[in-house]
């Protein structure tokens, strides 16, 4: 590979998903980009990937196996620290590039350097790519601020997961996965960038995201650790106020509840009712998109989500 800095650091964490991983990186390569590094690191997987990626034979690409299992969180951190582009974009190993994604977000950054982090939706999949739902980031460009608020005040991830969001390289210097999370970890290094800068969406679908039985998703991130998850980042980020307090004690049981009697009299500050003030426009309109997305239901597969590997 030249020396020269590339454009865009396109990063695939992997571990034993040699059976998805072709479909992948296919999916990058017809994003119809010149200047870009294909990073995978391999979590010392125990099926043939490293043959699977050694079978494109393209320079671009750069395979790095761990010698040994160092978690989700840490391999995401290391593809992170081995980027070299002046942007980077994760894809699951799982997941499939929609056609023009990373174009679309590229130009929002160049045209735009005081977003730090723009997004898309994305298509909901089984295991065999059949679309069977809609996600649908907060829409729109906004404040970083504006975003923490809306996220924290609703304890809901109106960003994305890790296949969503493309970034800058040099606002995320100094951040890091926090391997003490793991349904909300990838919301919690959103937020933080969002502190350096702003956000953007596309507003439009860029990748299929694949449902399965042994996805991290589906193994290690069950609806109560997310919702304890989500108790400890209000705390983490100072943003207990009376909106996320109704919102604990409505859908996170005695977690919730044991959380508002800790934090209730900072909740009432003045300048926290102000905070609940300000989010509950977002909240409601984010709640209202939710909604409507997940009540999506369609038989096939999006046109243009995987014609040349069937």
């Amino acid at each position: 590979m030249s020396d020269e800095q590339p454009l865009l650091s396109i990063a695939i964490p992997t571990y034993n998903c040699a059976h998805f991983l072709r479909d992948a990186v296919g999916s990058v390569m017809r994003q119809g980009l010149d200047k870009f590094e294909l990073l995978i690191i391999d979590n010392a997987s125990e099926d043939n990937t490293e043959e699977v990626v050694r079978s494109f034979c393209d320079e671009r690409i750069r395979y790095i196996r761990n010698p040994t299992n160092l978690g989700s969180r840490e391999n995401g951190n290391r593809c992170l620290l081995n980027s070299r582009g002046k942007y980077v974009k994760f894809l699951c190993a799982d997941d499939v590039f929609l056609d023009g994604v990373l174009i679309k977000q590229l130009e929002i950054l160049e045209r735009n350097p005081e977003v730090a982090l723009v997004t898309c939706d994305n298509f909901i999949t089984n295991e065999l790519l059949g679309v069977e739902g809609e996600f649908h980031a907060l829409p729109g460009v906004h404040s970083g601020r504006r975003v923490i608020n809306a996220c924290l005040g609703g304890m809901t991830n109106y960003i994305g997961g890790p296949s969503n969001v493309m970034f800058r390289r040099e606002q995320i210097a100094g951040l890091a996965s926090d391997p003490s999370y793991n349904a909300v970890s990838d919301l919690k290094i959103y937020l933080q960038l969002l502190e350096r800068g702003g956000y953007a969406n596309i507003g439009e679908m860029g990748y299929l995201y694949r449902l399965h039985p042994t996805s991290d998703t589906q193994m290690n991130c069950p609806q109560e650790l997310s919702l304890s998850e989500h108790l400890r980042l209000l705390g983490e980020f100072d943003a207990w106020n009376p909106l996320n307090c109704a919102k604990a004690l409505r859908i996170a049981g005695a977690a919730g509840a044991i959380s508002v009697r800790a934090h209730w009299r900072e909740a009432c500050r003045p300048g926290r009712i102000a905070m609940a003030v300000r989010s509950l426009p977002d909240v409601i309109h984010m709640g209202r998109i939710w909604r409507r997305g997940n009540n999506w239901r369609h038989q096939q597969l999006h046109p243009t989500a995987f014609s040349e590997n069937q």
